[in-house]
């Protein structure tokens, strides 16, 4: 442990992880409970597309990736509210325009020299001082936004409807959380992959529901979880994809945790 300690990249990644750890805590909550689990999937396959835009044109297919996931969220949002179209029809559209638009891409460029595989799967030693100021940077941004709001979302989340009525700008809110989701999103990707990276947008809330129903302590529950799956599957990653070990031993512990849950109810 103390010889990956010692490596610059490696302590880039753990505090990347840590710092994902608490954005993806609370961020799952308010995803979970709205329903829009699919959608943080669809939002996380859409980078496919946002990174091939980049290779293509020959720019950052990070902050390609960012643009188009920003732009698919709000544009998704837009067309549910004002298009009478579910939130699953919007996302799978997109979600499958995404990926053969990427496909497309990369095809066409085949004399890529950048590491399409960390971009699936994760590479933590793409992590440099930059991600972990971004990262940083959001979640001053993201954390409180969310403590000032969090009744008005809870309202606007139980029943929309009424919240509008009461004078919550529901629409505002919700382009606001889109727009957050895809930025974790996109900024997580070097570590988790974009592949996987849709299971810690489920995870963590779906764990803290099995043990409590106070939502603080849901939150609460989902940091520990997220904390604990990330800086655990970084550690065995040493020998294995990081994204793929976070992601496998994240469902193990929530498998688990199902499983005793049903044990004590019997």
């Amino acid at each position: 442990m103390l010889d990956l300690l010692s490596m610059e990249f490696f302590r880039n990644a753990l505090i990347m992880a840590l710092l994902l750890s608490v954005l993806f805590g609370v961020l799952s909550f308010f995803v979970v409970l709205r329903k829009m689990t699919f959608l943080g999937a669809g939002i996380a396959h859409t980078a496919f597309g946002g990174v091939a835009l980049g290779v293509f044109f020959g720019t950052d297919p990070f902050i390609a990736a960012l643009a188009f996931c920003v732009a698919t969220a709000l544009l998704i949002g837009k067309i549910v509210r004002h298009g009478n179209v579910s939130y699953d029809a919007g996302i799978g559209i997109f979600f499958a325009f995404s990926m053969a638009l990427g496909a497309l891409l990369i095809s066409l460029r085949r004399a890529y020299t950048f590491d399409l595989q960390g971009y699936l799967f994760g590479n933590i030693q793409g992590v440099n001082v930059t991600d972990i100021a971004v990262t940083a940077a959001v979640m001053l941004l993201f954390l409180p936004f969310i403590a000032l709001y969090i009744h008005r979302i809870l309202f606007m989340t139980f029943d929309e409807e009424v919240a509008a009525v009461s004078g919550v700008k529901t629409g505002t809110l919700d382009t606001v959380l889109l727009v957050f989701l895809a930025v974790i999103i996109v900024i997580s990707i070097k570590i988790v992959g974009i592949i996987l990276v849709s299971a810690l947008v489920v995870l963590p809330a779906s764990f803290g529901l099995l043990i409590t129903n106070d939502f603080r302590k849901v939150v609460l529950w989902g940091v520990i979880f997220t904390s604990a799956v990330m800086g655990g599957g970084l550690f065995i990653s040493y020998y294995t994809p990081p994204g793929a070990t976070m992601v496998t031993l994240g469902t193990a512990v929530y498998l688990t945790a199902l499983g005793i849950k049903k044990l004590k109810r019997q």
